[in-house]
């Protein structure tokens, strides 16, 4: 068929066509091999700590904190955030429960958000553990430059002249553990080469759907492999922007937060390495996160995750190679890092298997070995999946949809090669808070989104596969062609959103779709029960999008609240007040910050929030007494 539509010029298409998946095949094969090198190396290490006892994180030193909560470090978190509703008072309720020293820990949340109701939602907790004693405070700046990286940077200057020695980090949709400080933070202290300590992420929901199945059979062998490897042979692994804690003299010291790229936390982590600090993996430690079920999230995600890097390569190779690591380590990260793992990766995904495949289908002089179509994909697929509990069961699923994501991400590392306009674009993942399954929080509306690049993919996969078994050539791969088909054309139709026809799991009654439900929820890591997912604040959104807190509290504090003398009306003049701008870096003009008097209505909009301290001691852990929620009607 091809050569009527090449005619004469079918020799030179055949000869481009070879030169290609030849191209190609070295470079499946170059990220396979690194793939399994990691794994082989995973099986190495695991072997020696078996044999030996003694796990990679333990061949770092472990300084017991002073008996004597006071003379405990100065702690700060940090818990940037951009309209995320459904979330924020879960973030600020898990941080002011961590276990440490009340008077050597400032809680400082860096609330962007444009959305009034994220911003009473924020304004009411906050004033609500302030009263409890709680060392706290909002700032809000009346720009968004730089982003989240941005508002870290502004929120760090800050904390660093206020003497603050290590600072962690939480996204708005994770919660941490009332013991991570306790359990992170004597590594730093032991280690003062140490510049950041990384703990390993786990979801909550990563049986919402086959989408959120997919991201979870990806992010395990990143946690559980990737990190844990290079950690464990100080290679380099980057900060994952959240549920790790910084040492403060190594942010300022490798030149602070940066808004250059799309990955900032990658950007900072890759010039702390530059500078000789090391960095620590803590498999045994986890933090509880939500996996974005909305399709239209989860590519604005993969497209800044994707992005970035390639971004992050481009402008700091200079850098790479003017270092004093050895040239063993800059080709490391020249090649393997950023080459085969964030860029190359991206082009055998769709370019390959999805381009240049079906094409040989239809070029019988092109013929491409069984074992590059096969045997290797399949080995690196169960290996992969084999980090994640019955994950082979889904290993056909992550293929497939790894390969539909193609489009997105292969775009995303042209736009940032090409340094385009969107190369610069930084869109906040929605995250839509039902991951422990309250009532009311998941907002179950399939978007109507069309995606014309995965349709086209789509069709062509789908008619190459069909004529293939037409003419009883490639009997298999024309069927798995068919079934890739399949897949992208459900992408294009956002049949993978949530509350879309595949947005749910098929093999099991996990979601709802409209109809209210028992369900018991306990899911339980490695290493004991998780509790996070019964101490979060209940934030109930009904059809009308009305936001009702729900807050549960102990018995001490119901008597605070009643006891409390409700606040007169007052002018914002008697109960705000403006701070004078001291410094033109931190208090400029994207930034105000804003002192809140006890009595002023929680629900104030207030520009910024500046609060610190009060009589009333919080009991710690009063979240923490329950390990399973059962018998929720969701």
């Amino acid at each position: 068929m091809l050569e009527h539509i090449f005619k004469g010029y079918y020799p030179v298409y055949v000869a481009v066509l070879n030169i290609l998946v030849h191209v190609a095949i070295a470079l499946s094969v170059l990220v396979s091999l690194d793939r399994l090198v990691c794994i082989l190396k995973y099986a190495f290490i695991r072997l020696k700590a078996f044999v030996t006892g003694k796990m990679p994180q333990q061949c770092w030193n472990f300084q017991p904190l002073p008996q004597d909560s006071h003379e405990y470090p100065m702690v700060a978190i940090q818990l940037p955030m951009f309209n995320e509703r459904a979330v924020c008072q879960a973030i600020i309720d898990c941080c002011c429960e961590m276990n440490w020293e009340q008077s050597k820990l400032h809680i400082q949340v860096l609330d962007d958000s444009t959305d009034s109701k994220t911003r009473e939602l924020v304004d009411e907790r906050v004033l609500t553990w302030k009263e409890r004693g709680v060392s706290i405070s909002c700032l809000r700046r009346t720009n968004r430059q730089g982003y989240k990286a941005g508002a870290m940077k502004e929120g760090m200057e800050i904390l660093s002249r206020q003497g603050y020695r290590y600072v962690a980090v939480f996204d708005a949709d994770f919660k941490p553990e009332p013991d991570f400080l306790m359990r992170t933070i004597p590594h730093l202290h032991a280690n003062p080469n140490v510049g950041y300590v990384q703990t390993r992420w786990v979801f909550t929901n990563p049986d919402e759907s086959y989408l959120t199945k997919a991201q979870e059979l990806s992010l395990n062998y990143h946690m559980k492999c990737e990190q844990y490897v290079h950690s464990a042979t100080g290679s380099f692994f980057n900060f994952n922007g959240t549920a790790g804690i910084w040492r403060v003299h190594c942010i300022e010291d490798a030149g602070g937060w940066n808004s250059r790229t799309t990955v900032e936390d990658m950007d900072l982590s890759l010039r702390a390495y530059l500078k000789g600090w090391k960095a620590i993996f803590l498999d045994d430690v986890t933090c509880l996160n939500e996996l974005p079920a909305s399709f239209f999230a989860f590519r604005k995600q993969q497209h800044r995750w994707t992005c970035g890097p390639a971004q992050l390569w481009l402008k700091a190779h200079k850098d790479i190679w003017s270092s004093d690591l050895s040239i063993f380590r800059k080709l490391e990260l020249t090649i393997m890092y950023f080459g085969a793992r964030k860029c190359a990766t991206h082009f055998v995904a769709l370019g390959f298997f999805c381009t240049l495949v079906p094409l040989s289908i239809l070029t019988p002089e092109v013929t491409i070995p069984t074992w590059v179509l096969v045997h290797l994909p399949i080995l690196v697929t169960l290996t992969t999946a084999a980090f994640t509990p019955k994950g082979w069961a889904y290993s056909i699923l992550y293929v497939l949809f790894e390969n539909a994501m193609g489009m997105v991400k292969l775009w995303a590392v042209i736009t940032a090669l090409l340094d385009l306009k969107r190369a610069q674009e930084w869109v906040v993942t929605t995250k839509l808070g039902s991951s422990d399954k309250r009532p009311g929080t998941t907002m179950m509306i399939p978007s109507c989104r069309i995606y014309g690049g995965e349709l086209l993919f789509g069709i062509m996969l789908m008619s190459v596969g069909t004529l293939g078994l037409m003419q009883m050539a490639h009997w298999g791969l024309s069927s798995y062609m068919v079934v890739q088909g399949f897949v992208f054309m459900a992408f294009g139709f956002n049949m993978v959103d949530v509350g879309g026809i595949l947005g749910g799991r098929m093999d099991r009654e996990v979601i709802s779709f409209g109809q209210q439900k028992a369900v018991t929820y306990a899911r339980a890591g490695e290493h004991g029960v998780m509790q996070r997912q019964t101490t979060v604040p209940v934030i109930r959104l009904n059809r009308r999008d009305t936001i009702e807190p729900v807050e549960s509290c102990p018995p001490e504090f119901a008597l605070l609240e009643q006891s409390r003398p409700s606040s007169p009306s007052h002018s914002s003049a008697s109960s705000v007040e403006t701070l004078p701008s001291t410094s033109s870096t931190v208090l400029s003009e994207s930034m105000s910050v804003i002192q809140i008097d006890a009595n002023s209505s929680p629900t104030s909009k207030l520009s910024s929030l500046s609060l610190q301290g009060s009589s009333a001691v919080p009991r710690k852990g009063f979240r923490n007494t329950e390990t399973q929620l059962t018998d929720i009607m969701v």
